[in-house]
């Protein structure tokens, strides 16, 4: 398995084939940008001791080929693998079940960050970010009589609602939330004044 392996030009040589030619993410062990800085810091010591011995020998031309190629192959696997990262990051802010083995130590914060940036950027793109509290409008009924206003739950209080519409799907205090319509549904009562304000909605009944 990959993380019983050192890491060698050989080894970064297939990382790089892989990810240039497969859709998928290649299992890497947590350490394995460290290993690559251990290997490359290694080339550039032999470099240095040979250069010191004969500037102009085949070794040093040779070791010196190897870290140039290892330092451009180390770049485009980040590259390449960046790009799937972010792939990743946008199907999971959006609710799917991804595949998220198999990560580096640096790529697992970077899928996290990349995560919470995206579902909030959803959250305020759909209007489903918390926004300031709007009281709801008085309805006016027949000549002489009047309907009273609906109060705004306080932000303290559960809401049950009645979907009006699907609502593409967005993080909740206990995760990604997807609502359909004609659903009835729970929700705290910040999170149901928007779903309300936007039409998506209707109160049911606000519990304290």
């Amino acid at each position: 398995m990959a993380r019983e392996e050192d890491v060698t030009f050989e080894r970064i040589t297939r990382v790089y084939r892989d990810e240039s030619s497969k859709k998928g993410l290649t299992h890497l062990e947590p350490d394995f940008y460290e290993k690559v800085n251990r290997y490359l810091g290694g080339l550039e010591t032999d470099l240095a001791a040979e250069r010191h011995r004969d500037a102009n020998s085949k070794a040093c031309m040779l070791l010196q080929d190897e870290l140039q190629k290892a330092h451009k192959k180390r770049e485009q696997i980040s590259q390449y693998r960046e790009r799937k990262i972010a792939l990743l990051a946008s199907q999971r802010a959006g609710g799917a079940d991804v595949e998220l083995r198999g990560l580096a130590k640096p790529e697992q914060d970077l899928l996290q960050r990349l995560v919470d940036i995206l579902t909030n950027h959803r959250q305020e793109a759909l209007g489903l970010a918390a926004k300031p509290v709007i009281p709801l409008v008085t309805t006016a009924g027949p000549i002489g009589a009047s309907i009273p206003a609906v109060t705004p739950p306080s932000p303290l209080r559960s809401v049950l609602l009645h979907i009006l519409e699907d609502v593409p799907p967005f993080a909740g205090p206990d995760g990604t939330i997807r609502l359909r319509k004609e659903d009835l549904v729970t929700l705290p009562a910040q999170m149901a004044r928007v779903l309300v304000e936007r039409g998506k909605a209707r109160i049911v009944n606000a519990a304290p």
